[in-house]
């Protein structure tokens, strides 16, 4: 059986939402370099190579209770696919986190903020490699000290503040 999405992590919490390029996988579970991250985010890996897993995503973006609050999206590049489902759920995601391409890569996503990490590079890294992991983290902790320092998006449910 092949794992479209698979998630860890309390659904209360801020959730990331990972768009891997990578070939199905066996695996139903989310990669062990992204477990450390479960304790203060939920964590979604979606394997939209796989059958249906656009789909899922784009059904599980709709849906006001599936994911904690703020939804970041992490992306290699700009898959069109991929970018129309976040299109489609703008106002639920707060920034998509792309790594290593070029500044701009995501820039249509009104409202969304783009956070670019590592450097273009070919073949590009492997979203479950720790170094992505840790780059990919840092740039979500920034995101979230500059939400606190601006009142909005709280850090976790019920903090206070509200979305811009």
């Amino acid at each position: 059986m092949t794992t479209a999405v698979v998630w860890d992590g309390a659904p209360h919490l801020p959730t990331v939402l990972v768009f891997d390029p990578a070939p199905p996988s066996e695996t139903a579970e989310i990669p062990q370099s992204w477990r450390a991250l479960t304790d203060r985010r939920q964590v979604v890996w979606c394997r939209f190579a796989v059958e249906h897993a656009l789909a899922e995503a784009d059904r599980l973006l709709g849906d006001a209770d599936a994911f904690g609050r703020p939804i970041d999206a992490v992306v290699h590049g700009d898959p069109p696919d991929v970018l129309d489902v976040l299109r489609r759920h703008a106002d639920a995601v707060r920034a998509v986190v792309v790594v290593d391409s070029e500044p701009g890569a995501v820039d249509e996503l009104p409202g969304v903020r783009a956070v670019v990490v590592g450097r273009p590079r070919t073949p590009p890294r492997a979203l479950d490699g720790d170094a992505v992991c840790a780059e990919v983290i840092s740039a979500l902790d920034d995101l979230d000290t500059d939400d606190l320092a601006e009142g909005v998006w709280p850090r976790r449910e019920g903090e206070g503040g509200s979305r811009a």
